[in-house]
């Protein structure tokens, strides 16, 4: 077969054969030629990582000299880049990540099914990168993914006399109760499973979108019309529970101090550094934390695993970050931003960037390679099975997700209002309210 690279060349030369002007819908651009030209791109990670990636693409094509990057700070990326492009002065291509798709996709030209169809699309990209296909054609190219694992204390399960990390959900019922320990007060000496709360939890509305979408839930719906819908309380006939609902009642049962697999609560320090300071049995992470994880605590004992899974669910899966390299509506230069962005979500470049930033690859053919290292192995995995939501508004959402558990926690409002609540107020960000 020939390869990606190929292909695309292929599909300009025709078109300049033809005598059509390539990307006329994207812009008026009326370009036939081959050569990239000028093309900046902004985005947030390293400038040395991806003076790297770019480089390996010069070594093979001479028209890639005038194809730069700009690191931005993430903390004002959108404001910057919003600014930039209502000012005419914006990048010719930047990362989307997932969860701007929404907010962002009036700032991205579609790149159309003749230049890449659905079929190409999905056999060469990882599951969760078709939540940039549109009706109208692809917001963006994955470029990467950074899937919630689950760490694990080896120390703390050895000494409990349990030789792996559980595979399921439910198995934490068990094991908090085996290896929480707790006081004559009630009072958590060292914790199992960081669930229940969401102040102290990093990740807690990414590993409860994890647990409702494994339920089978996808929070957010595109109707056939073009339409967003939340469906967060929707459920299919042949299940008592909706998913998100009876995520919700896992997520919060063990903070609940009667409970006996009690194991969490907000007095304790952050799950994160408390895992980091050898005193937590698990931690929900993503695998971008693996490199602080190390050099917090040289010495910890710990391992990595797939997020544990709904037990006899159709499929697996975790939520994970990811991010695309979209075209610009701004840009003036939308053949050679394409071009670009073809080139740089190739085979070679994306082998280098997997390795800079020690993430997985969103490519299937590099996840067929078994990596040599122990962790990259549960990463890849990961890759594989990762899925993500369409979000409205991350800063509100974070806000409706925190209420969602600290409502349902204080005893403010029962499961099932607290998700018919937050279904509605995610509704609401979807129309526009």
């Amino acid at each position: 077969m020939k390869t990606f690279h190929i292909i695309i060349l292929a599909i300009f030369i025709v078109l300049a054969i033809a005598g059509v002007a390539v990307f006329a819908g994207l812009g008026g651009i009326g370009r036939t030629t081959n050569n990239v030209g000028t093309v900046v791109i902004w985005g947030t990670l390293p400038h040395l990582t991806m003076n790297a990636v770019l480089e390996s693409v010069r070594e093979t094509r001479d028209d890639f000299g005038d194809v730069s990057y700009l690191e931005k700070n993430p903390a004002t990326f959108e404001n910057d880049l919003v600014e930039a492009i209502a000012s005419g002065k914006g990048p010719d291509l930047f990362l989307l990540s997932q969860d701007r798709i929404l907010q962002n996709g009036d700032k991205v030209l579609r790149i159309p099914y003749t230049a890449i169809d659905e079929r190409t699309f999905k056999d060469r990209y990882i599951s969760e990168g078709e939540l940039y296909l549109s009706g109208d054609g692809i917001l963006g190219l994955p470029f990467t993914v950074d899937p919630l694992v689950m760490y694990w204390n080896r120390r703390i399960f050895a000494d409990a006399g349990i030789a792996k990390p559980p595979e399921f959900w439910d198995a934490f019922f068990q094991l908090s109760q085996k290896m929480t320990r707790r006081n004559e007060a009630n009072t958590i000496l060292r914790a199992t499973v960081p669930l229940g709360e969401y102040a102290n939890v990093p990740n807690a509305k990414e590993t409860l979108s994890a647990l409702i979408l494994q339920a089978g839930s996808r929070i957010v719906v595109r109707e056939s019309d073009g339409t967003m819908s939340a469906s967060l309380g929707k459920s299919d006939a042949s299940v008592k529970i909706p998913p998100a609902e009876a995520a919700l009642r896992f997520y919060t049962e063990f903070s609940d101090p009667s409970k006996i697999d009690y194991s969490w609560n907000r007095a304790l320090p952050l799950a994160e550094k408390e895992f980091m300071a050898g005193d937590l049995a698990v931690y929900f992470g993503f695998a971008s934390a693996l490199p602080a994880i190390r050099a917090a605590n040289p010495n910890l004992d710990f391992d990595v695993s797939l997020l544990p899974q709904v037990r006899d669910a159709k499929n697996k899966a975790t939520f994970a970050n990811m991010t695309a390299l979209s075209i610009s509506r701004g840009t003036a230069n939308a053949t050679g931003a394409y071009l670009a962005a073809a080139a740089l979500s190739d085979t070679a470049p994306l082998t280098i960037l997997s390795k800079a930033i020690v993430l997985p690859p969103v490519l299937r053919t590099l996840l067929s390679v078994p990596p040599s290292e122990s962790y990259q192995s549960t990463f890849y995995q990961s890759a594989l099975i990762s899925v993500g939501w369409l979000d409205p508004n991350p800063e509100k959402t974070e806000g409706i997700f925190r209420d969602m558990i600290e409502n349902t926690t204080s005893g403010k409002s029962r499961l099932y209002d607290s998700v018919s609540n937050a279904e509605q107020e995610i509704g609401n960000l979807l129309r526009g309210k």
